[in-house]
């Protein structure tokens, strides 16, 4: 049997074992007494008990897995709940992330490695399979759900968790620098003159796939002083045709977190839109996303609104550095900078 060579700081590994022997082992920490509990009323309604005193949580969601992050209570976390590029940026420079277990399958999630894992709240987004939240709570874990499609869901969100785990100012906080940063784009567009520039905002499986009205999109299009042409359809990521598309013909076309399935390069060499302004004055974006999707359902994407709006009207936008007010909500609410992370815009 081959043993691998293990690199890297040998006090820090030693600390990441022993705060992790704390937390799966169960053993309390001082002055908890770990058997009064509270009830919540979660965002799918539902009335749940969970300890006043949190030692062990579990996010089943990307959502849930930032907003751990943001309210500051990461060292709890029983597995990784940051996920795609992210979780590999946290990896190279995060010890404690880095050793956690991954209980991720693709799209869904190993229940029984998360029940054994024992944690005494699990975060899951609320269009989680029933079964599995199920399986969670036969087995006496509290099941907190979560939902963040608008802002105003994302900072109930906030709250929610906030009073779960018991640092309401700390999620106050959180809220208010979210909102500054929506307020500031708010001011900057009073001076827009003209109509809203018509965006068409295309998702993860193709050009043809349109986020509608029902999702944050279709909100942070609309905070960045652009019009969605998808807005009144029904649904999520909407499968569109090349003549719908050339019907609506956008000014400009925003591509979501892709994971590079599509480039803007191609899109400019498409036949099917050469008629379309967003082609043919080469306004073509693709999000940020390489260091944590912008576009995503977390509160950490009013920086995407910021930046939308930038691109958009950057006249308007000229003196605002969107890299720096990236690194500053990153270090407070990820722990590191956008820049440390790898972030590029």
């Amino acid at each position: 049997m081959k043993i691998k060579r293990v690199t890297g700081s040998i006090a820090s590994v030693l600390l990441v074992l022993v705060l992790f022997s704390v937390f799966f082992t169960g053993c309390r920490l001082p002055g908890q007494s770990g058997h009064e509990t509270i009830t919540v009323t979660d965002q799918l309604g539902r009335r749940v008990k969970v300890l006043k005193n949190i030692r062990k949580i579990a996010a089943f969601h990307h959502f849930g897995g930032k907003l751990v992050y943001a309210l500051g209570r990461q060292h709890l976390l029983v597995a990784k709940s940051i996920f795609g590029r992210e979780a590999a940026a946290l990896k190279k420079i995060d010890n404690m992330f880095k050793v956690r277990p991954d209980l991720s399958r693709g799209s869904t999630y190993n229940t029984e490695a998360l029940i054994c894992l024992n944690p005494d709240v699990v975060f899951v987004y609320a269009t989680t399979d029933q079964a599995a939240m199920e399986q969670i709570e036969n087995a006496g874990i509290a099941v907190v759900a979560v939902r963040g499609e608008t802002f105003e869901e994302a900072f109930e969100a906030i709250r929610l968790m906030a009073e779960v785990l018991n640092c309401r100012d700390r999620g106050e906080q959180y809220i208010t620098h979210c909102k500054s940063l929506l307020a500031l784009v708010e001011e900057r567009l009073k001076k827009r003159s003209g109509k809203p520039l018509k965006a068409l905002f295309a998702g993860p499986k193709s050009i043809y796939s349109a986020a509608t009205g029902s999702m944050l999109q279709d909100q942070i299009l609309e905070l960045s002083g652009a019009g969605n042409v998808a807005h009144n359809v029904k649904g999520f990521w909407a499968d569109v045709s090349p003549e719908q598309i050339a019907i609506w013909n956008p000014d400009v076309i925003f591509l979501g977190s892709s994971f590079n399935s599509y480039s803007t390069e191609s899109l400019y060499q498409n036949p099917h839109f050469k008629t379309i302004n967003a082609v043919k004055n080469r306004r073509i974006y693709e999000f940020p996303s390489n260091a944590g999707w912008w576009d995503y359902p977390a509160p950490h994407c009013v920086l995407g609104v910021v930046w939308c709006a930038k691109t958009l009207y950057p006249k308007l936008f000229s003196d605002v550095d969107v890299k720096a007010l990236a690194d500053e909500f990153y270090g407070k609410y990820t722990g590191y900078t956008f820049e440390r992370l790898g972030g590029k815009l």
